[in-house]
Order: C-alpha cells, then sequence, then structure tokens
C-alpha cells in the first residue's frame, strides 16, 4: 500500500509541476525537491549529471516554445523540464522495480472487478522499466564497437548508413528479451 501512495504521490506531483505557473510556487518546487534529496540521501552530482545528459532536448524544447510562444514561456517550460527531470531522478534512485511494482499493481486494483489481471499488468510494465537501463547500455556498447571498427558517428553518417547502428541493435534487444523470457519462465512466471 505504500508503494502505491509513493507512485501516487509521484505521479501527482510531476503533474503539478507543469501546472504552476507562479514563480514563488516554483521556487517552492526547487526548495522540495533539495529537501527530498537530502531526506532520500540523494547525491546531488548525480543528480545535476542525469539533468545534464538532458540538457539537449531541454534546450530544444525551450527553442521550440521560445519559437512558437514567447521567452518567457519557454524558460518556464525549461524550467519545469529541469524539476522534473531531477524529481524523476530521486524517484528513480529511492524506488525498486519491484515497489513501482507494487505500486502500480496497488493503482490498478479496480480493475480487478472486470476480471483484469493487475499483477500481470503490473509486472510487464515492471520489466519494461527495468529494461531501460539495458538498452542505453547496448546502445554505449553499440557505439564503442562501431568507434573501435573506424565508423565516424555523426548525423551524416548515421542517415546514410542506418543499417550498421540499427541492426546490431535490434538483434541485441531481441536476444536480450529472449534470455528475459527465458529467466521468467523458468521461475515459473506463465
Amino acid at each position: 500500500m505504500f508503494a502505491t501512495l509513493e507512485l501516487i504521490t509521484f505521479l501527482s506531483y510531476t503533474c503539478l509541476i507543469f501546472f504552476i505557473k507562479n514563480n514563488y510556487l516554483i521556487g517552492i518546487i526547487v526548495g522540495i525537491n533539495i529537501i527530498l534529496m537530502i531526506l532520500l540521501k540523494v547525491s546531488a552530482k548525480r543528480t545535476f549529471c542525469f539533468c545534464f545528459k538532458l540538457l539537449p532536448f531541454i534546450l530544444f524544447t525551450v527553442a521550440i516554445n521560445i519559437f512558437v510562444g514567447d521567452l518567457h514561456f519557454g524558460v518556464l517550460i525549461g524550467i519545469r523540464l529541469i524539476l522534473v527531470c531531477m524529481i524523476t531522478f530521486i524517484f528513480g534512485t529511492h524506488m525498486t522495480p519491484k515497489k513501482v511494482s507494487k505500486g502500480i499493481e496497488g493503482i490498478l486494483l479496480p480493475l480487478k472487478i472486470f476480471k483484469i489481471n493487475t499483477k500481470e499488468i503490473a509486472i510487464m510494465v515492471s520489466i519494461s522499466l527495468a529494461f531501460i537501463p539495458i538498452l542505453a547500455k547496448e546502445v554505449q556498447n553499440l557505439k564503442y564497437s562501431l568507434i573501435s571498427k573506424g565508423f565516424k558517428l555523426n548525423l551524416k553518417n548515421t542517415i546514410k548508413h542506418p543499417n550498421v547502428i540499427l541492426l546490431p541493435l535490434i538483434t541485441s534487444i531481441i536476444k536480450r528479451t529472449a534470455e528475459i523470457e527465458q529467466s521468467m519462465l523458468s521461475r515459473g512466471y506463465q
């Protein structure tokens, strides 16, 4: 039940960030994020490194919003995205996949009225979330492999030769998926 409450709080807090327009409330949200980092003993350096990795996406989104709207709105969107990245990292380091699975199962509990197996849905979502770091590692390994073979990784070569990147990536993903499936079947998941 506690995992469900944590997951609902995280989702509500994240959605709330996007509805805030007052600068003082944004300052309060920054304070809450910092307090949560201290209480949950999350490294500030790791949090900011995580946000820095997403900076190109954030800047791209800010640029589009400045172009479509105005400067104030674009900057506000950028600040909101940074705050969401921070709280997502804090939540991600605090919650284990098992807790996330229990939380999703608790949220979907009303679906049991319609005889829907919420445990299976929760396990599928949990596996999907746990698969993201595996994908990131596969992309990193592919990148190093291509660089060691002398392939220049730039936008032009990526567009010109997508099979060099996509074929090994898809192959490794399918192999990993088969390994996870066999592992789950051997542990009794049906």
